[in-house]
C-alpha cells in the first residue's frame, strides 16, 4: 500500500496517541524509579543489617507477623506500665522498697530448694509422684526467685529489669507450642522482626512521653520527687555545706519536717521549697529514680538485643556463625569502653549501660538454652559451632579462658563445692539419688562424674597463659574503671570548681582548656568524651557574656572541642606515632604486617571522606587510632580532614554539658542532657560498628589490593625471632615444670585481681562515692578528694596494684629463664638452625 493510500490520522487521534505514549513513558519512568528506590532500600537495609544496626529479618506470613507483634508487644507494654514512670512504676518501686526484707527471704528459700533438688539428683527422679513433686518445687523456686529479685529493688534497682530479662525468653519460646504449628527453628527465625519493631515503638513512645509534659523530663525536681516517693535514703554526708539538712528529715518516718504536701508532687528541697535549695542534692545517689524514669528505654534495648540473639543462635541462619558471635561479643566489650567514656558525665547513664551489658550476657546464655535445649545445644556446639569457632579464633582460646576464670572463677568453685556435697549424699545410697557404681567407676570420685570430667578438663588447661591473660584483662578493666572513670574525672571536676571560684575570663579559660585537654588526650586510656563535655559545661558559662549569649558560646565550645581533637591527633600522629614507628619492636607489637593493619592502611590512604575512612577515625579509641596513623606513616592533612566528621560526636557531648549548665535554672535542660549523652554513646558505638563492617568488607573484597601492600621486612624477621622467643617462653613457663612457689605466686596474683574486679564492678557502691564532673569536691565526705574512695575501694586498689606488681615480677623472672635457656644453646632458634644444618 502506498503512503498516499494510508489512512489519515486526524488531530484528535494524533493527540490521543501522543497522550498514550506519554502515559506509557511516565508509567515506565515511575516503574524504573520504584525499582531503583526498592533496590536502594534493599541495599540500605542490607548494609544496616551487616553493620548490625538492624537484625536480619526473614519473611513472615502477615497473619503470623501480626500475632507475633501482639505477643511481643503485650509483655513489653505491661512491663513499662508496671515498672516505669509512664505507668505505676513509682508505686511498684515504693512497695518493693517498703517490703525489701521479703526479697531476701524469697531468694534464700529459692537457693535452699534448688540446692536441695540438685543434691538429691532431681533430674534422675523417674516415678510419677516424684516428677510431680519436682515440677511443683521447680515452679515454686522460680516464683520465689522472681518475687525475690523484685523486692530486692531497694538495694539493686536493676532487679525489675533482671526479672524481665529472665521471663522473656521462656515466654516467647513457649508461644510456639501454644499457637504455632511451624517448625521450631522457623518460629525462632520469625522473632527478630517483631522484637525489633516493638523496641522502636517503645523507644519512640518514651521520647514522646518525655517531651509531652515538663514534669516527665529528667530534672532535679523529677529526681527528688521519685526518690522521696519510693523512700530513698537522703545522702546527708555528701552535703557537708548544709549540715542543717539532716535536722529537717525524720529518719524513722522517712518524711521531711518542713513539707506536708502531696508525696507525688514533692517540692520541699528545690529553689522554691520550704526546706531550702541547700538540700537539693541529697537524693543525687538514688539510682531508683533514674531507673524508674529510664526503664522504657532500657526495656526497648533488651528487646533490641534479643532480636539479634535469636538470629545468632538460629543455626539455620547465615548469620549464625562464629563471626556473628564474635561481633556480638565485641559489641558488648565496646559498650564497656563507651560506658567508661560516659561515666563521669552522667553516672545514671553509665550504671544503666553497665546493667544492660550484664543483661545482654545473661540473655544470650538463656536464649541459647531455650532455642536448642540443654542437651541438643551441647551436641550442636560440640559438633559444629565450637569446631568452627576453634578453626576461626583458635588462637584466642587462652584469652577466652582467662576471661572465663576472671569472671566465673568463684562461681565454678561454688559449683564444685555443691557437687562435693551431692556426691557425698550419693554415697549414702538414698532412694532419691543416683546410684553409684558401674563401668564409670564414679563412686571413687570426690565430685560427681560430670563435675569430675569438667574439673579434669579445666585442670589440664595450659594454666600459665590462662592466668596471664586473666590478670591482663583485669588490668585493662581496672585501668578503665578506676584510673579513667574516677581519678581523671575527679581532676576535671576540681578544675571546674577552680574556674568558678577564681572567675577567670574566656581567654585564660580557653588556654587552660587547651593545655589540660591536650595533656589528657596524650594519655592512652583517656577518651575524648569528658573533654568535650567539659567544654560545654565550663566554656559556655564563662564565654556567654562575651559572645552574644548561649548560642555564640555554644558554637565556640564546639569549635574549641574540634580544635582540641585535631591538635591532639596531630601531636599523637606526628610526635608520638611517627617516633614510635621507627622502632621495629613497636611495629611488630601492633602487627603491621597483619591483614588488619594492611587493610587499615589501604582504607586510610585513600583520598576523600569515605564512610570507611571516617568511621575508623571516629569510631576507634582516640589515642590508639591517631598513634597508629603515625606508625603507618600516613599523611597528616588527609587524616585530619577525615577526622572532621567527629563533629557528630563532639556536638551532642558539648550540648550535654551545656544542658547540665542550663539545668541549674531550667528543669527541662537535664532531660536534653541525658538525651544528648545517649546520642553520644550511640554515635560512638555506631561508628565503631561501621568501622568493623568496612574493615571486614575490605578484607573480603579487596584482597589483591591488600596483598600489594609492601611487607615490612624488618618486622617479618622480628616476627620469626619472636616466634622462637614465644616457644622458649612456653617451654620455661609450662605449668607442670614451674616451681611450686611460682605457681602459688601466680595463683595468688590471679585471686587478688579477681577480688579487686569483683569489688569495683559488682560492689562499686561500697567502694566509691557517687561523683560526676558536675559534682564538687566539697560534696565528698569532709570535703576531701581522697574520700572519693571508701574503705573497700582502697582495698580493691591495693589488691590491683599488688597483683600487677606480682605479674610484672613473674614476667621478669620468665624473661631471665628464657635468656638462660638461649645462652645454654637449648633455645628454639638454635634447634631450628641445627635441623636446617642437617
Amino acid at each position: 500500500m502506498n503512503v498516499d493510500d494510508a489512512p489519515k490520522i486526524g488531530p484528535i487521534a494524533g493527540m490521543k496517541s501522543g497522550v498514550q505514549a506519554a502515559a506509557r513513558n511516565t508509567l515506565k519512568t515511575v516503574k524504573d524509579v520504584n525499582t531503583k528506590i526498592n533496590a536502594m532500600e534493599k541495599k540500605v537495609l542490607n548494609v544496616a543489617q551487616d553493620i548490625a544496626f538492624v537484625p536480619p529479618l526473614d519473611p513472615i506470613p502477615f497473619p503470623w507477623f501480626c500475632l507475633l507483634m501482639v505477643i511481643t508487644l503485650l509483655p513489653l507494654a505491661a512491663y513499662i506500665m508496671g515498672f516505669s514512670a509512664m505507668g505505676w512504676g513509682r508505686d511498684c518501686m515504693k512497695f518493693a522498697v517498703d517490703n525489701h526484707n521479703v526479697g531476701y527471704y524469697c531468694l534464700f528459700f529459692c537457693f535452699c530448694i534448688m540446692s536441695g533438688l540438685y543434691i538429691l539428683d532431681f533430674s534422675y527422679w523417674e516415678s510419677k509422684c516424684m516428677k510431680t513433686i519436682r515440677a511443683f518445687l521447680l515452679v515454686t523456686s522460680a516464683i520465689l526467685f522472681l518475687v525475690g529479685t523484685f523486692f530486692s529493688a531497694a538495694d539493686y534497682p536493676y532487679s525489675p529489669l533482671v526479672v524481665f530479662m529472665l521471663v522473656m525468653p521462656g515466654y516467647l519460646l513457649s508461644w510456639r507450642k501454644i499457637a504455632f504449628t511451624s517448625n521450631f527453628r522457623s518460629y525462632v527465625s520469625w522473632l527478630p522482626g517483631p522484637l525489633f519493631f516493638c523496641a522502636i515503638i517503645a523507644s519512640v513512645a518514651w521520647i514522646i512521653w518525655c517531651f509531652h509534659d515538663e514534669n516527665h523530663s529528667w530534672s532535679n525536681k523529677t529526681r527528688d520527687t521519685y526518690a522521696f516517693y519510693v523512700g530513698c535514703e537522703p545522702n546527708f554526708d555528701a552535703d557537708t555545706g548544709y549540715p542543717d539538712c539532716a535536722a529537717k528529715y525524720n529518719t524513722e518516718e522517712k518524711t521531711w519536717n518542713c513539707y506536708d504536701g502531696d508525696d507525688k508532687e514533692f517540692t520541699a528541697i528545690g529553689d522554691e521549697g520550704n526546706c531550702g535549695s541547700g538540700c537539693a542534692d541529697v537524693y543525687d545517689t538514688c539510682l531508683d529514680a533514674f531507673m524508674i524514669w529510664a526503664m522504657p528505654f532500657l526495656a526497648s534495648m533488651v528487646y533490641f538485643f534479643i532480636s539479634f540473639v535469636f538470629v545468632f543462635l538460629n543455626p539455620d541462619h547465615k548469620n549464625a556463625s562464629p563471626q556473628a558471635f564474635m561481633k556480638m561479643f565485641l559489641c558488648i566489650c565496646f559498650l564497656f569502653w563507651v560506658a567508661s567514656s560516659l561515666a563521669a558525665s552522667n553516672a545514671g547513664i553509665t550504671n544503666a549501660l553497665m546493667a544492660f551489658i550484664l543483661v545482654a550476657c545473661c540473655m544470650g546464655a538463656l536464649v541459647a538454652c531455650g532455642v536448642h535445649g540443654v542437651k541438643s545445644f551441647q551436641e550442636d556446639v560440640e559438633n559444629d559451632f565450637i569446631n568452627k569457632f576453634k578453626e576461626k579464633y583458635g588462637g584466642y582460646s587462652m584469652l577466652f579462658k582467662g576471661m572465663f576464670i576472671l569472671t566465673c572463677g568463684p562461681a565454678v568453685l561454688g559449683y564444685w563445692l555443691i557437687s562435693i556435697v551431692n556426691q557425698a549424699i550419693r554415697k549414702l545410697r538414698l532412694p532419691l539419688t543416683k546410684q553409684l557404681g558401674g563401668k564409670d567407676g564414679d563412686e571413687k570420685f570426690l565430685l560427681t562424674l560430670v563435675a569430675h570430667k569438667q574439673k579434669e578438663t579445666i585442670i589440664n588447661w595450659e594454666w600459665t597463659p590462662v592466668i596471664s591473660n586473666g590478670i591482663g584483662i583485669g588490668i585493662f578493666v581496672q585501668v578503665m574503671g578506676i584510673l579513667v572513670t574516677k581519678i581523671t574525672y575527679l581532676l576535671l571536676a576540681m578544675l571546674r570548681q577552680k574556674i568558678e571560684d577564681e572567675g577567670w575570663g574566656p581567654g585564660f579559660v580557653s588556654t587552660l582548656m587547651v593545655i589540660i585537654g591536650l595533656s589528657l588526650f596524650l594519655l592512652p586510656p583517656v577518651p575524648g568524651v569528658p573533654i568535650y563535655f567539659m567544654c560545654g559545661l565550663m566554656l559556655v558559662e564563662v564565654c556567654e557574656p562575651h559572645m552574644g549569649g548561649t548560642v555564640g558560646a555554644t558554637f565556640y565550645a564546639v569549635f574549641l572541642g574540634l580544635f582540641l581533637k585535631l591538635l591532639a591527633c596531630a601531636c599523637q600522629q606526628k610526635i608520638i606515632g611517627e617516633n614510635l614507628g621507627s622502632s621495629v619492636a613497636v611495629r611488630q607489637m601492633v602487627g603491621i604486617n597483619s591483614d588488619l593493619m594492611r587493610t587499615m592502611r589501604v582504607i586510610l590512604s585513600k583520598p576523600g571522606l569515605s564512610m570507611a575512612k571516617c568511621s575508623i577515625l571516629i569510631g576507634g579509641p582516640d589515642w590508639p587510632t591517631s598513634v597508629l596513623c603515625g606508625i603507618l606513616k600516613l599523611d597528616l592533612i588527609p587524616i585530619l580532614i577525615g577526622t572532621l566528621p567527629i563533629l557528630i560526636l563532639i556536638t551532642p557531648t558539648v550540648l550535654s554539658g551545656l544542658f547540665v549548665y542550663l539545668g541549674q535554672t531550667k528543669d527541662w535542660a537535664e532531660t536534653l542532657s541525658t538525651v544528648c549523652l545517649s546520642a553520644t554513646g550511640m554515635a560512638q558505638s555506631g561508628s565503631m560498628l561501621v568501622a568493623a563492617f568496612y574493615l571486614e568488607k575490605t578484607i573480603a573484597e579487596n584482597k589483591d589490593e591488600i596483598d600489594a601492600v609492601e611487607v615490612d621486612v624488618a618486622v617479618e624477621e622480628a616476627d620469626k625471632k619472636a616466634k622462637f622467643f614465644a616457644d622458649d617462653y612456653h617451654t620455661v613457663t609450662a605449668w607442670p615444670i614451674l616451681p611450686t612457689w611460682v605457681k602459688i605466686w601466680l595463683l595468688v596474683a590471679l585471686l587478688e585481681m579477681i577480688f579487686s574486679c569483683y569489688l569495683t564492678m559488682i560492689f562499686s557502691t561500697n567502694c566509691f562515692e557517687t561523683f560526676e564532673m558536675t559534682s564538687k569536691v566539697a560534696d565528698l565526705p569532709n570535703g576531701n578528694a581522697m574520700n572519693l574512695f571508701k574503705t573497700w575501694g582502697w582495698v580493691a586498689i591495693a589488691l590491683f596494684f599488688i597483683s600487677t606488681v606480682q605479674f610484672y615480677i613473674f614476667k621478669s623472672w620468665a624473661g631471665k629463664k628464657v635468656k638462660q635457656l638461649q645462652e645454654n644453646g637449648d633455645g628454639a632458634e638454635k634447634k631450628a638452625e641445627a635441623v636446617n644444618t642437617v
